[in-house]
């Protein structure tokens, strides 16, 4: 048997309330199906893609009135509506330091922490700029470039907080 799919009412002037699971599941269906269709190149029939926009949002506050977990289709339909840049990265660095960034952590990971608590380990800023410096973009990248790189990178929390969490158990701060 082949799952239903089907397109909501949706009326800016009045709210459709539907809290049967495969009901919302047959809306996600539809949806998905029909806004595929029309970027195929298919016409929209009265029923365009600000029109599925708007009903993509009734569905997911559907979902959450009636409790229940949406479907595949659902996450694939915010995910087409939205099309999101694959590549995105959450690091709070540029995309090509990203390999210097974590290469920097790793090797302030490999060494004791401060013991003053100012700095990430007691690696000097030097050493991991060194470590670091081939892996930086820029061909002119200089040695006090790369240290001035290191010194940001080590004010930030996400920087530290990751040192510490691959830090050996050896190595780690009793708290």
């Amino acid at each position: 048997m082949t799952a239903s799919a089907q397109l909501p009412l949706v009326d800016p002037e009045f709210r459709f309330v539907e809290h049967r699971p495969e009901k919302l599941h047959a809306y996600a269906r539809g949806l998905l199906q029909h806004l595929r269709r029309i970027r195929a190149g298919s016409k929209a029939e009265g029923y365009p893609i600000a029109t599925i926009k708007a009903a993509a949002v009734w569905l997911i506050e559907s979902y959450a009135e009636a409790g229940v977990a949406p479907a595949p289709e659902a996450a694939l339909l915010i995910g087409e509506i939205m099309r999101p840049n694959r590549d995105a990265s959450t690091l709070p660095v540029r995309r090509s330091s990203e390999a210097a960034y974590l290469a920097a952590i790793e090797f302030e990971a490999r060494h004791r922490p401060d013991p003053t608590g100012k700095e990430p380990s007691v690696a000097k800023r030097y050493a991991v700029a060194k470590y670091v410096l081939g892996l930086l973009k820029g061909k002119n990248t200089s040695q006090k470039t790369a240290e001035a790189i290191v010194r940001g990178w080590r004010s930030l929390r996400h920087y530290r907080q990751n040192v510490a969490l691959q830090r050996p158990a050896a190595h780690r701060v009793k708290i």
